[in-house]
């Protein structure tokens, strides 16, 4: 039980170091802010998860109640790791968009489209509501569908 355990632990380490290496190359060879970032957060989210969970195994090949706890400690760890750095990623991602930095594309222009959200600034709200203004409504075809059918219940 013992040598499963720490083939595993050394699989599962070995994969988060592997991982780290791709973040590192996504960090050096993606052209901008935002691609960077999403291969930053990505390896590091993932390659932290397994390299944890490799610790837990190695932990756990010498079973005693003592080791259980450690163990139960670093996946609390790793559910922590999990939770915060997609979030830490996100707002840093919105911090570079709030303060103006372009996403790299082929044509030069912006790819960003605003939806909206809890961080959208007020001379943003005017943008995007002449922005809708000057598209019109939109006709959908599924109200039609939706009266045609409730007529036919009716009658």
């Amino acid at each position: 039980m013992d040598d499963i355990l720490n083939i595993l632990s050394v699989i599962l380490i070995f994969s988060g170091l592997i991982f780290f290496m791709g973040a590192s190359v996504g960090l050096i060879r993606f052209p901008d802010f935002y691609t960077r970032m999403h291969a930053a957060g990505k390896g590091d989210t993932l390659s932290t998860i397994l390299i944890t969970a490799g610790m837990a195994a190695q932990v756990l090949s010498h079973f005693d109640v003592v080791s259980l706890f450690v163990a139960i400690k670093i996946v609390a760890i790793a559910v922590l790791i999990m939770l915060t750095s997609p979030t830490s990623t996100h707002l840093l991602m919105k911090a570079g968009y709030d303060d103006g930095i372009e996403p790299f594309t082929n044509s030069g222009k912006g790819g960003i489209i605003e939806l909206g959200g809890p961080f959208i600034k007020s001379d943003q709200l005017d943008d995007i509501d002449s922005k809708v203004k000057k598209k019109g409504p939109s006709k959908k075809k599924s109200s039609s569908k939706k009266k045609s059918v409730t007529e036919k219940n009716s009658s």
